[in-house]
């Protein structure tokens, strides 16, 4: 394992409404300078999606890593556990959600730690290869994992847009969690389910793999290609990459 020197990386995000909705209920955090990132997506159809999706993203940018993991892990935590709250109270009854998922990314030594709520999503692109390193919080991923349906199905299933989990949508809220060992020249992208409506993982691959582009060029091909498709929702992009040494 090649260790990772903090700030031996770069990233760049970008953000778009969409052709279909006329507002962006997406939010993102882009703290390059201590390496973490967030993408909260409003839920589309409920109130205030884009209230919800910032106050996380407000919440979060507050948080420094410093040097004690455990205290950072706490404080992302807790946060989103205020957040929650917070939003239930403004929701004022339980027939009423303003509600948001969250995908957080953050480097720590040689480590990776994400943490997730709902379907935004976290990919690592790791020696050619793509792989989602996050769990969907929806209705048809709860389909696959009882083996009522393929994971090849989920795409088209007609409830597939249905989130099990997110913050402000109950009283309780559970966050997934976790820290995985980083290589230099790991690429991540977090994302809003935007894009991957358009572009399935094969396609996102080969954005990913052309490494003649800078990071922006290649998150600007994503959003453009996502949009000259059908753009049905609003889409937010991250890219980091780990510099190989």
């Amino acid at each position: 394992m090649t260790e990772v020197v903090r700030c031996c990386w770069e990233s760049f995000s970008l953000t778009d409404t969409g052709r279909v909705r006329k507002h962006n209920e997406d939010a993102f955090l882009n703290r390059d300078d201590i390496g973490h990132w967030v993408v909260a997506d409003g839920m589309g159809g409920h109130d205030a999606g884009d209230v919800a999706s910032q106050m996380v993203v407000d919440t979060l940018v507050k948080i420094e890593i410093g040097d004690d993991l455990p205290q950072f892990v706490d404080r992302v935590e807790d946060g989103l556990l205020d957040v929650n709250s917070t939003l239930r109270a403004l929701a004022g009854s339980d027939d009423r959600i303003i509600g948001t998922t969250v995908a957080g990314l953050a480097f720590f030594e040689n480590h990776f730690f994400m943490y997730w709520c709902g379907d935004s999503r976290i990919y690592l692109y790791r020696h050619g290869r793509l792989i989602q390193q996050t769990v969907d919080h929806t209705y048809a991923q709860q389909l696959v994992e009882e083996g009522k349906i393929s994971a090849q199905d989920v795409k088209n299933h007609p409830e597939g847009n249905i989130i099990t989990r997110a913050v402000g949508a109950g009283n309780n809220l559970y966050i997934d969690m976790d820290l995985r060992p980083l290589l230099a020249g790991d690429l991540f992208l977090v994302c809003s389910d935007g894009l991957d409506k358009e572009l399935d993982d094969s396609e996102i691959a080969d954005f990913l793999a052309n490494s003649d582009l800078s990071l922006e060029a290649r998150v600007r091909a994503m959003m453009d290609e996502a949009l000259r498709r059908a753009g049905r929702d609003n889409t937010t992009i991250i890219l980091a990459q780990v510099n190989a040494e």
